[in-house]
């Protein structure tokens, strides 16, 4: 009913207001007071009014449990049934299914606007979830045409967060009891996800928020055809199975059931690692083991940072040199910013254009333009700031391989520790490769040192640039991931203080690669 008699469901539109005022009808028709809570958001630039769709069936605690699914569609699809109309249905069943029973814990339901646009609905209900002591959320994103072999749990936090141990071997036992094959993250993945956080479901706010969440989805059977699908006019309500729909709501209502019989709930902390079913590191054995393996790059930057100051007067200037050389990069940021908050760059409210979209494909020239004149100017500025950096250092042409290098390392520790203190996973998966690599860099003497040091730093950057690939190829970009990555530090998905530690690893980075391959001493001096 949802992707036939109200497509083009796109958040702000008259047929989403349709599709909002249809789903509180239904919800109202099996019992449920509901409501709408509305809010705002940019969406391609214009000011533009979401709505949640929110009923409550209160229990006899004062705590709750949420049951989600987004109701918004795609600018490029029409009937928007898979994603997510189909989850929707699933969460208008159930609460024909529970209306009639009675719960210890409140029962909330809720069709969330704007999932599309970077879980803005759900990070709108942070605070009513809150105020209603809700101990979990399920949320369903994505259930596809055919027969599903399984269900796919996700459980990453938007910046922060991950779903609690309890919360996914919960569910896990529910799907098993149902006959249910549920997927989720483990060892290798968990740690990768932990370390990108950048939630594409409803969980994600929710998790940031200190809410324990998860979202359900069907695994895909014929994974190119459902790519083919993803965000076109081609997700259209055609070849559902009953079988995937029974399977999820049978998994949903078990967990449900669980919850319900739970001893009262108190999460604990979201920092730990599953390795497989049954193991896992604990919170303070993990970051035990994290603060451990970071010791040796903390001696290091000690180690270097007192060798420059007993064998140079210079020091001040010779630390100042790598910072110079972000100048351009940090000065074209604050452009980008500017464009965005003066919305020459078209605002969204966090999250760049869905997949697909033109939005993504198309680099505006007018704002092209001011980030290479930022790049021009910065450069400018830098050329300046090294001529005085020489007045300071008169050594500096003879400069030793040594001395830049630790320089040069000094900054690269500091960049891990304030990595460290924002995401420790996100630290060690994006630099520890980085900082361990840049120890063993040896000084520039002929063809095999500089091939050793060209490898070392090859595979410190190999992380991030396989990452880029993966998740390029995954939301149809290719190359443009990299424009991509603008985009999200336009709108705040990486936060300013990351947007500023990622630019400066990365001249640290250019500049090892200087010193390390292209030249002797003197040559590739860091100031």
């Amino acid at each position: 009913m949802l992707s036939l008699q109200y497509p083009d469901r796109v958040t702000g539109s008259p047929n989403a207001r349709r599709a909002g005022q249809y789903i509180r009808r239904e919800l109202e028709r099996l019992g449920y007071p509901a409501e709408v809570l509305p809010f705002m958001m940019w969406l391609r630039g214009e000011r533009v009014q979401g709505d949640n769709i929110v009923a409550i069936l209160p229990g006899e605690s004062p705590q709750s449990i949420a049951l989600m699914a987004h109701y918004d569609g795609q600018t490029t699809s029409h009937q928007a049934a898979e994603d997510n109309a189909s989850g929707v249905g699933v969460v208008l069943e159930l609460a024909r299914v529970l209306a009639g029973r009675p719960h210890h814990r409140g029962l909330i339901l809720v069709a969330s606007d704007a999932e599309e646009w970077g879980m803005i609905g759900a990070r709108a209900l942070t605070g009513f979830l809150k105020a209603r002591n809700t101990v979990a959320v399920i949320s369903i994103d994505y259930l596809e045409q055919g027969r599903a072999p399984g269900l796919t749990m996700a459980c990453m936090g938007q910046s922060d967060g991950y779903t609690p141990l309890w919360l996914r071997e919960l569910v896990m036992e529910a799907g098993r009891s149902q006959g249910v094959a549920i997927h989720q993250p483990e060892s290798v993945a968990e740690f990768v996800e932990r370390a990108v956080e950048v939630s594409p479901e409803d969980q994600g706010p929710l998790l940031r928020a200190g809410i324990p969440a998860l979202n359900l989805e069907t695994e895909s059977a014929d994974y190119a055809a459902t790519r083919a699908r993803y965000h076109t006019t081609a997700d259209v309500f055609q070849n559902f199975d009953p079988a995937s729909f029974r399977g999820l709501g049978a998994t949903m209502e078990q967990a449900v059931a669980t919850l319900d019989r739970l001893p009262p709930v108190v999460s604990g902390g979201m920092t730990y690692l599953r390795l497989s079913h049954g193991q896992y590191l604990a919170r303070d054995q993990l970051s035990l083991l994290l603060i451990l393996a970071l010791l040796p790059i903390v001696i290091a930057m000690l180690f270097a940072g007192s060798h420059l100051v007993a064998e140079s007067r210079t020091w001040p200037a010779t630390l100042g040199g790598p910072l110079a050389y972000s100048i351009p990069p940090w000065l074209a940021l604050l452009v980008l910013y500017a464009l965005t908050a003066a919305n020459i760059l078209k605002r969204w409210e966090l999250y760049p254009a869905t997949p697909k979209d033109p939005f993504l494909y198309e680099i505006p020239l007018h704002v092209l333009m001011p980030l290479l004149l930022a790049l021009l100017v910065g450069y400018a500025v830098l050329r300046r700031v090294r001529v005085h950096l020489r007045a300071l250092r008169p050594d500096a042409q003879q400069a030793s391989f040594a001395q830049d290098k630790q320089a040069l390392y000094v900054w690269l520790c500091f960049v891990c520790l304030g990595s460290f203190l924002l995401n420790p996973f996100a630290m060690w998966f994006y630099l520890g490769l980085f900082a361990y690599a840049a120890l063993l860099l040896v000084q520039p003497r002929g063809f095999v040192s500089r091939a050793y040091n060209s490898l070392l730093l090859l595979l410190a950057a190999l992380p991030l640039l396989a990452l880029l690939y993966r998740f390029g190829s995954e939301i149809f970009l290719g190359w443009r991931i990299v424009w991509y990555l603008v985009l999200q530090a336009a709108y705040g998905v990486w936060s300013p203080p990351a947007a500023i530690l990622f630019l400066l690893a990365v001249t640290l980075w250019c500049r090892l690669l200087t010193i390390s391959v292209l030249g002797g001493p003197g040559r590739g001096s860091v100031t």
